[in-house]
């Protein structure tokens, strides 16, 4: 270890802790903002289905929609709930100094996660007598607007590339310890 090697180990370490907490607030901000959104989206996803179905709809009345809206915000929180939850669950995209994260990396890594988990949504409108079909209506990403993901996006670049700068630091600074070690 030389005094310079040292320095730049500390100065890495110090911008990896850094990065690291900010991509941390940038998940729960998101994830928080996901799920205060959740009831209106799934009330959209509920509606246009709602709208497609109007015998069924008609049929329920406004008591039964009123029954149906109130079960949907309930289910809409717990998942709401689970998004905010899931922080340390989801496998996360990690830019390089080649590659940044995008809006839809963050995208793939939610939807990777949460797919097949909105059960508890469409399971609301079947119990309420619409016919959901094959289809999941309630997919993840009409749960939240892909474009509000910047800043996670880029806090999860910035802390791949302090990854990598924490990797080269410390690799050198290895690799000049062995050397004063070993002695040539």
């Amino acid at each position: 270890m030389t005094n310079d090697t040292k320095i730049a180990l500390q100065q890495a370490t110090e911008a990896i802790t850094a990065a690291r907490d900010n991509a941390d607030q940038e998940k729960r901000v998101c994830l928080a903002q996901i799920a205060s959104e959740l009831p209106a989206r799934a009330a959209e996803v509920a509606k246009r289905i709602a709208l497609e179905q109007p015998e069924v709809t008609k049929a329920l009345g406004k008591e039964g929609i009123a029954e149906l809206r109130a079960d949907l915000q309930t289910a809409a929180e717990d998942l709401g709930r689970q998004f905010v939850a899931a922080t340390d669950e989801i496998d996360w995209p990690l830019g390089t100094s080649y590659s940044k994260v995008d809006n839809r990396h963050v995208h793939s890594a939610l939807f990777n996660r949460f797919y097949g988990r909105t059960g508890a949504l469409t399971k609301v409108l079947t119990t309420h007598g619409y016919n959901t079909g094959q289809s999941e209506p309630f997919l993840p990403q009409y749960l939240y607007t892909e474009s509000s993901f910047t800043p996670l996006a880029a806090a999860l670049t910035a802390l791949g590339v302090a990854t990598e700068s924490f990797q080269m630091a410390k690799r050198a600074d290895d690799d000049a310890t062995v050397d004063n070690l070993w002695g040539d």
